[in-house]
């Protein structure tokens, strides 16, 4: 039985650095040649010898230990045969076991005193910074300091829409937007030049936009789910327009990406949701036919399972979770755009049949609010006007139209990314009349009053 502190067998070594390399357990026993519960146990066994209690814990001792080395490491390899030869080809992604012998390190070589130019120079450099500090950059050369533009909300006409003055920093579609805290987070798309990596968060406190950790992977046709603090990106679509099946999980807390399991199959344009427990993903487009499958994530496992399928093959849905159901609404099934609505039990793994919504609509967003699904845009394929959003009641079973002048404009708004933020829908870029934007639209559904009581006066009436 394996303790704390064993050494790693070879084949425990191997599995370890295919983990590093980002293999999916799957991925690590096709590799190998060995079964996919070997895996398990092997992964298992190294968690205990390295006190470690997931994977990127395990690689990360490994290296601190030496038995393994990041690119461009010097270090020897403690388990290296005497036969080996000093690979001096650059490693591969990932952690790699170490193989080459040590570089010499450079002999520094002495350099004369500087001479008075030098020190005249230093000098000079230091008065500037200090009469900079003391006086301002615009003080000492006279250069004017562009104000930053106040942030503004500009109302929509008459309804509860409202346009900002912070834009994208680029034109956007098909990308996954997600929301944790006060953050928005838009991962991934499609540009007017190519697929994208790039990840922007937006602040809705501080109105500033800012660049995060790029996504390893470049994929648009995306959607993602936040689970236990972190933002999971399953699929999408490559930058050579093929499926992928390639999972990735960003964390906020570290500004960093790790691998997970890779999905049964590539699948693009599937709807990512999560019950609070698992990540599900519904439905999408494999590079061929439209699929009506339904896999969720198990984060302890690390593992993909197959559920229940949808009663009919889609891609580009819209949903959330309301009052403990799953809802997958429209999308497009290869031929037309649907109304089709439908809500998924997870504890039952079964699915009931809701009222379909007024219009067909595919590409859209959706935000839930005091347990009510709003779905926002539509129009993917052209063939019908979209000119307003809706909104679905689970105690009525009904669905409202909501105005949105976007779609009276265009007539379509497919492709968005949307988020909620406590009582706010962001709704952002996405395709509007067959272009791209970088707007950030904002709808405020609720409409909320004050009222401050008088104050008593003193004879208490």
């Amino acid at each position: 039985m394996a303790e704390l502190g064993d050494g790693l067998s070879t084949r425990e070594l191997e599995v370890l650095k295919a983990v590093a390399d980002g293999l999916a357990n799957k991925e690590i026993a096709v590799a190998l040649s060995i079964s996919h519960n070997t895996v398990k146990v092997h992964l298992r066994n190294i968690y205990t010898k390295l006190g470690a209690a997931s994977r990127t814990e395990a690689t990360m001792v490994a290296i601190q230990q030496g038995l393994m080395k990041l690119p461009g490491a010097e270090a020897d390899d403690p388990i290296a045969d005497e036969g080996d030869q000093p690979d001096e080809s650059p490693p591969p992604n990932g952690a790699d076991l170490v193989g080459a012998t040590a570089v010499a390190p450079l002999q520094p070589t002495r350099r004369p005193f500087l001479n008075r130019t030098e020190i005249a120079l230093i000098l000079v450099t230091l008065v500037m910074v200090l009469l900079i500090g003391l006086y301002g950059w615009r003080a000492i050369t006279g250069a004017a300091t562009p104000e930053p533009e106040p942030f503004a909300e500009e109302p929509i006409g008459e309804s509860r829409w409202m346009t900002n003055n912070r834009p994208m920093p680029q034109e956007r579609a098909g990308m996954a937007v997600a929301a944790i805290g006060l953050e928005l987070y838009g991962i991934g798309g499609e540009t007017a030049v190519s697929i994208v990596n790039s990840v922007i968060v937006y602040n809705t406190s501080s109105h500033v936009w800012r660049e995060a950790a790029a996504k390893p992977t470049a994929v648009s046709d995306i959607t993602a789910a936040v689970l236990f603090g972190e933002i999971y990106v399953p699929g999408g679509l490559l930058t050579d327009r093929q499926a992928t099946d390639v999972v990735e999980v960003y964390s906020p807390a570290n500004d960093a990406w790790r691998p997970a399991a890779a999905l049964p199959q590539p699948v693009a344009g599937g709807l990512t949701l999560t019950d609070g427990s698992f990540v599900y993903l519904f439905g999408g487009w494999d590079g061929e036919q439209y699929l009506d499958t339904v896999f969720v994530y198990d984060p302890a496992a690390d593992d993909w399972e197959t559920l229940s399928p949808m009663v009919q093959p889609r891609a580009y849905a819209a949903g959330e979770m309301v009052a403990g159901q799953l809802f997958v609404v429209g999308g497009y099934d290869g031929r037309s755009e649907l109304s089709l609505c439908q809500s998924y039990d997870p504890e039952a793994d079964a699915w009931t049949d809701c009222p379909g919504m007024k219009l067909p609509r595919a590409g859209a967003g959706a935000a839930t609010l005091l347990n009510r699904l709003y779905i926002l845009g539509g129009g993917l394929d052209d063939s019908g006007e979209v000119t307003y959003s809706e909104v679905y009641d689970p105690a009525s079973q009904e669905w409202q139209e909501v105005n949105t002048p976007a779609l009276s404009e265009s007539l379509a708004w497919t492709r968005l990314g949307v988020a909620n933020i406590e009582t706010r829908i962001f709704a952002l870029g996405g395709i509007r009349g067959r272009a791209l934007s970088a707007e950030t639209l904002v709808y405020a559904p609720f409409v909320y009053q004050t009222f401050i009581p008088a104050a008593a006066s003193g004879d208490g009436q």
